[in-house]
This record gives structure tokens, C-alpha cells and sequence, in this order.
């Protein structure tokens, strides 16, 4: 018996639309152009709307509330629009303590300043605006309080802390050390993970402590930086040696994940040496749950999915020349929220998507900021062969990075899609006393597409071209953003540093008439 064939178009609307939300949201906009009966049902439907326009700005839905899509969509256009109108004018100014004024490492992360004072074995964490964590945290990292430090019988050092207010997390990088008459020499390092709003271990952590493994025993040992990330389950720590008394030591740089719930020791565990110590060559980042980045001589790109052996190379991507002195900033707000979406704020509805991020990279010699989308360390083409490769810069670099270059107290900060940037102002000349604006800029797709549509921002689609100055040669990058730029501008002495998470911009200010940290500017857009 012949059975008759079922159109697309003749299925219940309510059927056609559930079968369409399953399209990537690039395919459910080929359908608008296909017929206009499609056309008419994705223009009805809130959520295929809500799903496309989450494409267009990279981000990923979170749910488990009960915001129906049209609201969800509606907010999303807001944010949307209301970037490009940032008014750099209207602040909420918030006071710093007067401890944490001066010689003080501060961090912002979701919402929460982390204000870290090395000096003091103390830091203070407090919301800057509203969030769920309302009181002010205090923490001095007495002996008694780390785990590895009974009472007074060791001496130690607290190398470095990390504040995960999402997860509820406080992790504390500290090493005991030997005192040889005025020299103090590093020993064991451990990181302790406690409750941000508490003094007991994480619950959710294998043990109080993690172990490093497989460091080389070693005399006279000082450690010369640190840094650690987290995202989700995983912590990596990274550590640079120096020993100044020997001339023909050779530094090294160490770094181990762990799988801080599962295990309080780890096999991922990488090293190489460090060509010149006086320049910090090495950094970090995670890229996702399961990929994590190397800023070095190249940008090497490792798989952290089976954490019983070392992260594995996946690919290089070289540089368009040598570069020194590297430092990776990563996203502040949606790195830590992308990374368990399953316990988000009521009001949260969108995260940033780990495969289309921005991050940004600092290099000495040129003197240069690079933008760079993450996309292309998920491309098939490039991470997915039999063995790594190295990708030489002209196949990845122009289309995927912009280039700009930094003087003096230039500085950038990114988040998503976003960047933010402080350029100097139109005509300024650039010393000591030169005037900066803030540039604004969306790399998404939406907003080139929007730009063209309703005229949101400045369209920059051109390459542009810095000089490498040494090597006499140009780095040309030309992936295309929109911008808006603010119309106050900031002298060199007043803008410490700042930050941007998804809808709000922090600026760290300084009073330079008594050279102390002062307040924060929060802007919300």
C-alpha cells in the first residue's frame, strides 16, 4: 500500500515549530529565506527568535527558571542596545578600604572584588554592587587556618589566592620555606580550598589540600611568580623557579591540574625551561572544560579530557614574530559562570559561549594588545588531525585577532564577545600627561549585522597594521567589530585598571596626589 507523503509546511504549527528548534540558529535563519510560510512561523515564534539571536551574539541559554522566551528575548535585545549607549557619566562609586589602598593585588570575579595584600598574609572580598554573596569577607591566612601549617612549626609563605564566588570557592596558593640566616628558600607548596563564606574545606573538594607532584628536589629554591585559574572542576597552577645564587641553574616553569573534586593529587602535569628569567614567557588559560591554552614561543593548545596523563598537544599556532614578556587575560564574569551553568543566579538566562570568546594577550617588545577569538582553537581543520601541527600565523592570525598597540597606562579588558579599550584621545600626544577614551567594541556577528541594519556603532571592517619596531616588519589583523567610543576621557595618572563582565564595566581609580587606590566606578549597561 502506497503511504502518502507528509509536507513540512502541512504539520501543526505547534509540531513545526518544536521540529525547527532543534536547527542550529544559523539554519533557522536560512529557513526565513526559504518560503514565506517559514518565514512567517520563525517571525511568530519567540523561541526561534530568542535561539537566533543567542547565535548572532555567541552566548548559550541557561535554564531552570520559569522566564517565558518572549521575555527572555526581550531582555537580550535590551542588553543588546544598551551597550552601544553606554553612558561612561553615570556610575555607582564604591569606597576601598583603607587597609587595601596601597600595594594591594586586587581581582575582580563575578561581581566580587578580591583585594589581596601579600604583605599582610590578608585579603578582603566583598560584593561591589548586589549579588548573593551580601557580607563582606575578611581572611587573614594564619598558620592555624591552612591546612599544611600546624601552628607555629613552619614558616610560610601565601603565594597566591583565587575566588570562584559561583562556586562558592577560596583557593589559597601557599609554600613553606626554609630560612637560611637573610635568605628564605621555598620548600612545599600546597593550595587549600575552603568556602569563600566559611572556614571549612569546599564540599565539594576531594580533600582540604592539593599536592603538587613530581617537582625535582632542589636547594636553594625561590619562587619567582605564580599564577592559578580555575574553571568548573579543574585548577592549574603555574610556577616559575629562580636561583640567583647559581649562575648555571636553569629556570624552569612547572604546571599541574588537578581535578580539584575528584582528587586532591594529578598526573597533568607539564614543564620546559625558561629561556630568559627575566621575563615572565609562560602563561595560562582554559579555554573550556576540556581544552586549556600555553602562551609561550607559540600558542599551544593541549586536551585536559583524560586527567590521568599529561595534557596532550593538540596544535601550535606560531606567532607573526618573536615575541617577550607574554601575559593572557581571560574574561572575568562568564568564564566562571560558563563553566557550571546548572547553578546560576535566577536572573542569569545567557552565558557566553566558551567556542566563540574573546581573550586577550599582552606582549612586550613590540608593545601590542592582541584581541583574539576562540573560535579557531575548535576548528576541526586545525586541532582534529592524527598528531599536533604547528599553523603557521597567516593561515589563523589576521582574520581571527586585531592588534593594538599599548603606551604607558593604556589598558584593555574583555568579556564575551567584548572588548574594552582605553585609546588616546583624537590629537593627544602620547607622554605622561596624555588624555584616554574608552572604545567600547562588539566582534559578535549580530553587531556587524545590526550595525548595517540600525546604525548601532562604528563599523571597523578594515585591516588595519602595527609596527614591529625590532624585527622591521608589520602585523596586519582584520577581524571585523563595532565599536562606540565615550566622550570623558582619563588622564595617565587617574585609571588604575578595569574590568568588564556582561553588563557592567569597572574602573579601578587612583588618587595620584597621595598615591593610593582610591575607589571603583561601576557603569552598568
Amino acid at each position: 500500500m502506497k503511504q502518502s507523503k507528509v509536507e513540512l509546511l502541512s504539520l501543526p504549527e505547534e509540531l513545526l515549530l518544536y521540529i525547527l528548534s532543534f536547527l542550529p540558529w544559523q539554519d533557522i535563519l536560512r529557513c526565513t529565506s526559504l518560503c514565506k510560510a517559514l518565514r512567517q512561523a520563525c517571525m511568530s515564534s519567540s523561541e526561534l527568535q530568542y535561539i537566533t539571536e543567542l547565535g548572532g551574539q555567541q552566548l548559550l541559554p541557561v535554564f531552570g527558571d520559569h522566564i517565558s522566551f518572549s521575555k527572555r528575548l526581550q531582555l537580550l535585545r535590551d542588553k543588546l542596545h544598551a551597550w552601544s549607549k553606554f553612558d561612561i557619566h553615570s556610575f555607582e562609586a564604591i569606597s576601598i578600604p583603607e587597609q587595601f589602598c596601597t600595594r594591594t593585588e586586587v581581582t575582580i570575579v563575578s561581581g566580587h572584588a578580591c583585594f589581596w595584600k601579600p604583605s599582610m598574609h590578608s585579603c578582603k572580598i566583598f560584593p561591589i554592587l548586589p549579588k548573593p554573596l551580601q557580607q563582606t569577607i575578611e581572611r587573614d591566612f594564619s598558620p592555624d587556618s591552612l591546612c599544611s601549617v600546624p601552628g607555629q612549626a613552619q614558616s610560610y609563605d601565601v603565594l597566591n589566592v583565587f575566588i570562584d564566588p559561583v562556586q562558592n570557592l577560596l583557593a589559597i596558593v601557599y609554600v613553606t620555606v626554609i630560612r637560611n640566616g637573610n635568605m628564605v628558600y621555598d620548600e612545599d607548596y600546597y593550595i587549600d580550598l575552603v568556602t569563600l563564606d566559611g572556614d571549612g574545606a569546599h564540599p565539594h573538594a576531594a580533600g582540604r589540600t592539593l599536592f603538587l607532584s613530581d617537582l625535582p628536589t632542589r636547594e636553594n629554591f625561590i619562587t619567582k611568580s605564580t599564577k592559578i585559574e580555575c574553571l568548573g572542576r579543574h585548577i592549574a597552577l603555574r610556577l616559575f623557579d629562580d636561583q640567583p645564587r647559581t649562575p648555571t641553574f636553569a629556570s624552569r616553569w612547572w604546571l599541574q591540574i588537578w581535578d580539584w573534586q575528584h582528587s586532591t593529587t594529578s598526573n597533568s602535569i607539564l614543564s620546559g625551561p625558561v629561556i630568559d628569567p627575566d621575563f615572565d614567557e609562560i602563561d595560562i588559560c582554559f579555554l573550556g572544560n576540556d581544552r586549556f591554552l600555553i602562551v609561550s614561543d607559540h600558542l599551544k593548545l593541549y586536551s585536559i579530557e583524560d586527567m590521568s596523563q599529561a595534557p596532550r598537544l593538540l596544535a601550535c599556532f606560531s606567532w607573526p614574530v618573536p615575541f617577550m614578556n607574554l601575559r593572557c587575560f581571560t574574561p572575568t564574569d562568564d568564564i566562571t559562570r560558563s563553566s557550571h551553568p546548572q547553578i546560576q543566579a535566577p536572573q542569569i538566562t545567557w552565558i557566553s559561549n566558551p567556542e566563540h570568546r574573546l581573550l586577550s594577550l599582552v606582549t612586550r617588545y613590540p608593545d601590542l594588545y592582541f584581541v583574539i577569538s576562540t573560535r579557531i582553537f575548535f576548528e576541526p581543520d586545525f586541532v582534529d588531525s592524527e598528531g599536533p601541527t604547528i599553523i603557521p600565523w597567516e593561515s589563523w592570525g589576521p582574520s581571527n585577532t586585531r592588534a593594538f598597540p599599548h603606551q604607558f597606562s593604556c589598558k584593555l579588558a574583555v568579556s564575551g564577545s567584548r572588548a574594552l579599550y582605553a585609546f588616546p584621545a583624537a590629537g593627544a600626544k602620547i607622554d605622561d600627561s596624555t588624555e584616554y577614551r574608552l572604545h567600547l567594541m562588539d566582534f559578535s556577528p549580530l553587531a556587524v549585522k545590526r550595525h548595517h541594519q540600525q546604525d548601532l556603532g562604528r563599523m571597523v571592517n578594515e585591516p588595519s597594521t602595527v609596527e614591529h619596531i625590532q624585527k622591521k616588519e608589520c602585523i596586519t589583523t582584520s577581524m571585523p567589530y563595532v565599536e562606540v567610543a565615550s566622550d570623558r576621557t582619563f588622564s595617565n595618572d587617574d585609571l588604575i585598571e578595569m574590568w568588564l563582565d556582561r553588563d557592567k564595566l569597572y574602573l579601578l581609580k587612583n588618587r595620584f596626589d597621595i598615591d593610593k587606590m582610591d575607589r571603583f566606578e561601576v557603569i552598568e549597561f
